[in-house]
């Protein structure tokens, strides 16, 4: 995935919405966006940023590089988002 198509899948949500990964039967708080010059990643942490917090860190460069997301130096595969508005949650899975 991309970090563009990313973003415009969380497009019209609320910026106090947190991000959370799926990874088998854990729900594990994304913490942590490292962008570089040819991919970034999302990574698994202690407190779930909010998505205000995630579009600060993307800035105004260029999108259109990939996106992963990791747990445990491990990359997780990611095929769909679910979005829970009463909970405030963004759950990538």
């Amino acid at each position: 995935m991309l970090l563009e198509d990313f973003l415009q899948l969380l497009a019209d949500l609320g910026g106090q919405n947190v991000l959370y990964l799926q990874v088998q039967d854990q729900t594990l708080p994304i913490s942590k966006f490292v962008l570089a010059r040819e991919d970034c990643q999302l990574l698994c942490g202690g407190q779930a940023m909010t998505l205000d917090q995630f579009r600060q860190l993307t800035g105004k460069g260029s999108k259109s590089i990939p996106l992963s997301f990791c747990w445990q130096e491990k990359e997780i595969p990611v095929y769909g988002v679910q979005i829970l508005p009463a909970e405030g949650k963004i759950i990538c899975k």
